[in-house]
C-alpha cells in the first residue's frame, strides 16, 4: 500500500521540491509521511468547497499552499486556521506543490503546459533559475528482472534526457559473489563462490532525485545486497535548465488577434491588454501566476508580448516604456494545467485512487 512518502517521491521525481523558490512552502504541510494512503484528491487550492468534495479522501494534493504565512494561533476566525482544522479533524494529509511545479525542467513544468496551450514553437526557459546537475546510476541486475527494475527506476525519475525518456544503456556480463554466514542469497549457497549472468543497467537522473531512483532500484531488485554506483556528472544540457517563464514564437499576427488566441486557449473571465507602438506579435513570453517580475527579462529577450497574471498599474507603465505588450489573463487562468499535471503523476502510483477536482477562478465577468 502506498504511503504519503510514496506520493511525495512520485511528485518530487517530476517536480523536484529542490527547485521550489526559497520563500515557498512546498511538500508535506499536514500529516505523517509514513502513514498509508488509499485515495487522494487533487485540487488547485484549499477552499471550503474543495474540502466538502474531498471528505472521503485520505490526502489532498494542491498547487497553492494553505499554510503559507505563519499562524500565530488556531483561532477559527482566521480563514486559514479554520480550513487547516477541517483537514486535521478528518485526519487527512495535505501536500502542496506550487513553485516546484513552476520550476521543473522542460517539458514537465507548468510554463511548458502554458506555452503549449498558446501554440508556442521553439520554446526555451526565460531567465533560468538554475541548471540541474546530473548523476549516472549503474546497477548489476539479473536478466529476468531487468525490465521490472528499469521500469521502477524510470518511474522514479531516471532516464530523462531532454525531450526523451526511458533512456538507458545495458551491457551483458558476469557477476561473481560468495555468500557468507548470515547472508540470505537470492542465488548460490553459503560459502560457495557463484558466477551468474547479469546485466549492467545505467541510467541518467537529476542530482536532486537520485536517492528516489536508488530506493526504487532497491525495492524492485531481488538481491539481498544490490550492487550499484552513483557518479556525479559534469555535463549538463540546456534542457536541464529550469525556471517558471517560457519564451517562444508564433506566426506573426496583430495584438488583437493574439489576444483572441489567448482567450480561446485559457478561457479567462476577462483580458486586460497593454499595447505598444509595435502591434506585430512574433515572440511571446508566458509565465504562470504573477508575471511582473519578468517584464525586464522579456523586453531584453526581444519579446513582443508577455502573457501572465496580476499586472499592476506601474507594471503596465514599465512594460509600455520598454515596448513590451502585456496580456493579463488573471492569476488562475495561467495555472489551468496544475490539476491535470499533478494528477497525471499520482495516477501512476499503484493502488491509489485519484480524483481530480474542478478548477475554480475566484474572478468572474459581470
Amino acid at each position: 500500500m502506498p504511503t504519503i512518502k510514496t506520493l511525495l517521491n512520485a511528485l518530487d521525481a517530476r517536480f523536484p521540491f529542490s527547485h521550489a523558490e526559497s520563500w515557498d512552502k512546498t511538500g508535506l504541510q499536514i500529516g505523517d509521511a509514513n502513514s498509508s494512503v488509499d485515495s487522494v484528491f487533487v485540487a488547485y487550492e484549499i477552499t471550503d468547497a474543495v474540502l466538502d468534495a474531498a471528505q472521503s479522501f485520505d490526502c489532498l494534493v494542491v498547487y497553492h499552499p494553505l499554510l503559507f504565512r505563519p499562524l500565530e494561533n488556531l483561532d477559527f476566525k482566521n480563514h486559514t486556521a479554520r480550513l487547516a482544522a477541517r483537514i486535521l479533524t478528518k485526519n487527512q494529509s495535505l501536500i502542496a506543490v506550487h513553485t516546484a511545479l513552476d520550476g521543473a525542467a522542460p517539458p514537465n513544468a507548468l510554463g511548458d503546459a502554458l506555452a503549449a496551450s498558446l501554440g508556442l514553437q521553439n520554446v526555451e526557459v526565460l531567465s533560468p533559475s538554475g541548471s540541474e546537475k546530473l548523476v549516472k546510476i549503474g546497477a548489476m541486475v539479473p536478466p529476468d528482472s531487468l525490465q521490472k527494475i528499469a521500469d521502477a527506476m524510470w518511474n522514479a525519475g531516471a532516464g530523462k534526457i531532454g525531450f526523451y525518456d526511458q533512456a538507458s544503456f545495458q551491457t551483458e556480463g558476469k557477476g561473481t559473489f560468495r555468500p557468507l554466514d548470515g547472508a540470505r542469497p537470492f542465488e548460490g549457497e553459503i560459502g560457495a563462490r557463484s558466477e551468474v549472468a547479469e546485466v549492467r543497467l545505467e541510467v541518467i537522473a537529476p542530482e536532486s532525485g537520485w536517492k528516489n531512483v536508488v530506493a526504487a532500484l532497491q525495492e524492485a531488485h531481488p538481491y539481498e545486497e544490490v550492487a550499484f554506483d552513483v557518479t556525479l556528472l559534469l555535463n549538463s544540457t540546456k534542457n536541464e535548465e529550469f525556471g517558471p517563464a517560457r519564451i517562444g514564437e508564433i506566426p506573426a499576427c496583430g495584438l488583437k488577434d493574439f489576444a483572441a488566441r489567448v482567450q480561446s486557449a485559457l478561457s479567462p473571465p476577462n483580458l486586460r491588454v497593454v499595447s505598444t507602438k509595435n502591434e506585430e506579435i512574433r515572440k511571446v513570453v508566458c509565465t504562470p501566476g504573477a508575471g511582473a517580475s519578468f517584464i525586464g527579462a522579456a523586453a531584453r529577450a526581444g519579446a513582443d508580448v508577455l502573457v501572465c497574471g496580476d499586472i499592476k498599474h506601474h507594471d503596465a507603465l514599465q512594460a509600455r516604456a520598454l515596448g513590451l505588450s502585456l496580456v493579463d489573463v488573471t492569476h488562475a487562468a495561467t495555472e489551468r494545467a496544475t490539476i491535470p499535471l499533478m494528477a497525471g503523476v499520482l495516477e501512476t502510483v499503484a493502488g491509489l485512487e485519484v480524483r481530480r477536482g474542478e478548477m475554480q477562478n475566484p474572478f468572474e465577468a459581470i
